[in-house]
């Protein structure tokens, strides 16, 4: 697989755990979004509840004035001797005691829905509170697994390109080292006039080489001329010497 391949790779991998990281912070959020409704439903029937059961307590407290106003005049018509006043005044009294009666039912029937509710309320307000701390937390451990990832992905690619690209190195040095060789070769054949140099014509080459030749003769007969030398002047050392 070549460098760029591995990098395409890479980025795709990179970019589909970045997709998965977003549909599921989008997923918690939804369903943090709905808790988060569902609580505010349940308070605003708390408060609704609360408010009906306050309305029946002030009606109530209207109920017992009224039935005390009422007690007091049967009391003063009794004592005025008016007995008759007094029954009627008592028969209001009764019918508003027995409203009263059905009222405190009603109040007390809120109350317990009022006190339910509430319960309710308080068991998903922390529900909602454990699932935002797990959200919370569960997104961060996604965010930290997936830079995890990303970091692993890009150091083993980051490895398989300084691999490749070593090898590539030495390959190049050993073609250089080839060339470089090639090279030397090619001096010396041209400084021994084997092959000629750029430009060159055949003649010239060809009078290069003879030239070459000839100096190489040279040199060996001043060689032996100096060897002879040498050896007769060991063999007669009083002999007659060269001016």
């Amino acid at each position: 697989m070549s460098i760029g391949d591995r990098v395409s790779k890479w980025w795709g991998s990179r970019r589909s755990g970045g997709d998965d990281a977003g549909a599921l912070k989008d997923r918690l959020d939804q369903t943090y979004r709905t808790q988060t409704g569902l609580l505010q439903q349940v308070l605003r029937g708390v408060a609704d509840v609360s408010t009906s059961r306050k309305r029946v307590d002030l009606q109530l407290a209207q109920l017992a004035q009224q039935t005390a106003q009422l007690d007091q005049q049967a009391k003063d018509a009794v004592a005025a001797g008016r007995d008759d006043d007094a029954r009627a005044v008592l028969t209001r009294k009764v019918t508003l005691e027995a409203t009263a009666s059905d009222l405190q039912a009603q109040r007390d029937d809120l109350l317990a829905e009022e006190r339910k509710l509430e319960l309710s309320a308080d068991r998903i307000r922390q529900d909602v509170e454990s699932f935002r701390v797990r959200k919370d937390t569960l997104s961060a451990r996604h965010t930290a697994a997936s830079a995890r990832a990303e970091i692993s992905s890009a150091t083993n690619g980051i490895n398989s390109t300084v691999s490749e690209v070593g090898q590539a190195m030495e390959a190049a040095d050993r073609r250089t080292r080839e060339m470089e060789a090639k090279a030397d070769a090619v001096d010396e054949l041209v400084a021994e006039g084997v092959v000629g140099t750029a430009g060159e014509s055949a003649d010239a080459a060809l009078a290069r080489q003879f030239d070459a030749a000839l100096d190489g003769t040279e040199v060996d007969r001043q060689l032996e001329q100096i060897t002879h030398d040498q050896q007769t002047t060991q063999e007669d050392p009083d002999g007659p010497k060269q001016v």
